[in-house]
């Protein structure tokens, strides 16, 4: 898989994952038909283990914490596979901190919107163990 491809579906995840800091309200999910509830995972009434996501009191604390870590993992490891910033070396560890950070996060909150990002969060972590020995790609050259 070429490096920004790989990038750009981590980009993605943290999209996933860092939609829980600003859920959809009662009509912004039905923006699009309903769709955009897709595209937007974290909604107002989502409840799970840690509590429900609501517009108006906001996301339960633990979840807001894994969001976070997660997010800013996946940022951080986009970055270390671009080679912008991060060192190249780093970008295993941050690509399966961040990544399982955030399959946690949308198994706790389990519904039918979180399978697309559960999915790409998976096989992110099946080809990142894949090629956890092997040179997936090599350092960007420095500018």
């Amino acid at each position: 898989m070429p490096r920004w491809l790989f990038a750009l579906l981590l980009l993605l995840q943290t999209h996933f994952v860092a939609s829980f800091l600003v859920p959809l309200d009662a009509e912004a999910q039905r923006t699009f038909g309903g769709l955009l509830r897709w595209a937007w995972p974290w909604s107002q009434g989502d409840s799970g283990p840690l509590g429900e996501v609501t517009v108006d009191s906001g996301v339960p604390f633990a979840g807001l914490i894994i969001a976070m870590a997660g997010g800013l993992a996946l940022v951080m490891a986009a970055m270390s596979v671009m080679g912008i910033w991060v060192p190249h070396a780093w970008w295993r560890a941050l690509t399966m901190t961040g990544l399982i950070l955030s399959v946690v996060l949308m198994v706790l909150f389990l519904g039918l919107t979180k399978v697309l990002p559960i999915a790409v969060g998976l096989f992110l972590i099946w080809y990142t163990v894949n090629n956890w020995a092997a040179t997936a790609w090599e350092p960007a050259p420095a500018e």
